[in-house]
């Protein structure tokens, strides 16, 4: 019978919590689990990302290749992510690991190994569990994100007109973003392989 890694990943900084739970084959690798992620949240594989030991100095466990983006050596250091196999680091139950996105919006994303399982299905993943969504791409980070928050909400007619401007621009920005929804079912059918 297949093996599958029970994953949950959590944004962190940000309550009430953002959180996904899903399976993947245990011989994905830390690439997959990057694939997994973004579109599990909804989010786009614009931006740079990396794999960090969650004790001591945070050493890189896996990063994207460098020479796909042409970087600096010295920015992101670490074997290529699909040559790194999940179970070289997710060894036991509650196994962590930080996942680091967008260098510039730097989210952080807690991952740990809930357990792991056996199934007579067949499957690369499959979507277990979250809440609400995750935060729109490129919206600036943990500081971004509360301000898409506040756009959401009713404008203070005291506010000064720059003000109302960048307010009303966010959340035209935003479109039909709204921070409490996930929609199991629907996330569920694209994500699940």
């Amino acid at each position: 019978m297949p093996t599958y890694l029970d994953l949950e990943v959590s944004l962190l900084g940000i309550a009430p919590r953002i959180w996904r739970r899903f399976l993947l084959r245990d011989t994905a690798s830390f690439r997959d689990l990057h694939v997994a992620v973004q579109e599990v949240g909804g989010w786009e594989d614009y931006h740079l990302f990396a794999f960090l030991k969650t004790t001591g100095k945070r050493d890189i466990i896996a990063a994207v290749r460098r020479e796909m983006y042409d970087l600096d050596p010295e920015r992101v250091e670490g074997p290529p992510a699909g040559d790194v196999p999940l179970l070289s680091h997710f060894k036991r139950k509650g196994g962590k690991c930080i996942y680091l996105y967008d260098f510039g919006d730097n989210w952080e994303l807690l991952v740990e190994l809930k357990q792991s399982v056996e199934l007579a299905e067949d499957f690369r993943r499959r979507l277990v569990g979250g809440a609400r969504a995750f935060p729109s791409e490129d919206c600036g980070g943990i500081g971004g994100y509360q301000y898409c928050l506040t756009a959401l909400e009713p404008i203070d007619p005291e506010e000064d007109e720059a003000t109302r401007r960048d307010l009303l621009e966010r959340r035209h920005w935003l479109g039909n973003w709204q921070p409490e929804a996930f929609d199991f079912e629907s996330i569920r059918e694209s994500f699940d392989r």
